[in-house]
């Protein structure tokens, strides 16, 4: 269980990086023009369906890594939760500051699974398994019908 938290960390840190260039976009655009509450909602959905289902796994894998694990951990449920405070408020410089303390944490985290020789590559293809990338990446895959 615990490589398999590493991992699924691994595979979101790239995604909270990307993020946090789209943040700061966003920030730069709302010096010159109205606020778009689409961006702020983008910003909430991922934190709720990629973030918060991580909080409590990491908590688990923390305890059982040592370390400064379980205080990563900690803060990374904290600044998930200051992420969406500053998604209702519409704050994109908040929004960026909260994304920037959860890349902390997560590199914090991976940083040590990779010191205790855990593997720490992402996986972006569907089943976590690379050998079927070919086979489940078709044309066919996404369409209805």
């Amino acid at each position: 269980p615990t490589q398999a938290t590493v991992q699924k960390l691994a595979t979101v840190l790239p995604r909270v990086q990307s993020l946090i260039k789209e943040v700061a976009e966003v920030e730069r655009q709302r010096a010159k023009l109205p606020p778009n509450n689409e961006d702020d909602a983008y910003v909430l959905r991922f934190s709720r369906s990629v973030l918060e289902p991580l909080a409590e796994p990491m908590v688990e894998a923390g305890a059982k890594l040592g370390g400064s694990a379980p205080d990563l951990s900690a803060a990374f449920g904290v600044h998930v939760a200051e992420l969406d405070a500053a998604c209702r408020a519409k704050a994109a410089d908040r929004e960026r500051k909260e994304l920037e303390e959860v890349e902390s944490s997560l590199s914090g985290f991976l940083e040590l699974g990779k010191r205790l020789k855990y593997d720490t590559t992402s996986r972006d293809d569907i089943n976590s398994y690379s050998g079927s990338t070919g086979i489940l990446y078709n044309k066919f895959l996404f369409r209805a019908g």
